[in-house]
């Protein structure tokens, strides 16, 4: 399979996309990966990524991948901070006050919370639901209740299974969604939001389109970007309703899926 034309700028997901969690090598970048993003910088092709973690909570092999592979790119938090060429393009924080009644509803009904912010993930209440998911990716956070009147914060995460899911409904704001990533691990943020608004915002300052991109994704929370992107790829590894909207299907992570990908598609 091949493209009529090169895309301009290709935005890759980063857990389970560009950095696997579960491999029987433990947490990595695959080589084939790296080598996919040299041979994109060196055809002109820019490089990004979009992903609903912060800047500051990547893992240490992805930022390194970011500075030894020349990432132009970083639209994080779900499209709500955007970076270009290491400088802030754009940015879309929640209301202070806002953040802070949502916080104190949801102590009040003892449901563990998380404000992420561009600087870290700041835990306002935990417990075995928070750890339990946290732990699962690697993501670090630290115990601050007050960070949300502190300093801007993107969106919260909450932790709680599924059996919670009607009371946690009932505590949702009606301007923000929730977003399912873990069994005990949750993302909610304003009903706009999305990296495809993230994406969308950048490209029109830097003077592209949403047609002179491709994305690679494999989670619910990349539906958005795969759906008005100009072209999609779903991951072998992602879950069904991800694969039945994608343009295309690239083998997993952990058997060279982006590289491989790119070469079926004629980019590489």
């Amino acid at each position: 399979m091949s493209l009529t034309a090169a895309p301009k700028i290709i935005f890759f997901d980063v857990d389970e996309t560009l950095y696997s969690n579960h491999s029987p090598r433990g947490p990595h970048v695959p080589e084939s990966t790296r080598q996919a993003l040299h041979e994109l910088h060196q055809k002109g092709i820019l490089t990004a990524i979009a992903t609903g973690r912060s800047a500051a909570v990547l893992p240490p092999a992805v930022k390194t991948l970011i500075t030894e592979c020349g990432i132009d790119m970083l639209v994080s938090i779900n499209g709500q901070y955007i970076e270009y060429q290491r400088q802030k393009l754009a940015d879309f924080p929640m209301n202070a006050m806002q953040a802070a009644q949502l916080s104190q509803r949801l102590q009040q009904h003892r449901i563990a919370h998380a404000f992420v912010a561009h600087n870290g993930l700041y835990s306002a209440y935990e417990d075995e639901h928070l750890h339990t998911a946290l732990n699962a990716l690697g993501i670090p956070h630290t115990h601050r209740p007050d960070a949300c009147r502190e300093q801007a914060v993107y969106q919260f995460l909450c932790f709680y299974p599924e059996s919670r899911d009607e009371l946690a409904g009932s505590l949702q704001p009606e301007t923000m969604k929730i977003i399912r990533w873990h069994p005990s691990g949750t993302d909610w943020l304003d009903k706009t939001a999305s990296k495809a608004r993230g994406i969308q915002t950048a490209l029109q300052r830097i003077g592209l389109t949403m047609a002179d991109a491709m994305a690679f994704g494999d989670a619910h929370n990349d539906m958005e970007m795969l759906q008005t992107v100009g072209f999609s790829v779903a991951m072998g590894n992602a879950a069904p309703e991800i694969k039945a909207i994608a343009d295309y299907v690239c083998p997993p992570i952990n058997e060279d899926g982006i590289y491989r990908g790119l070469v079926d598609l004629g980019i590489l």
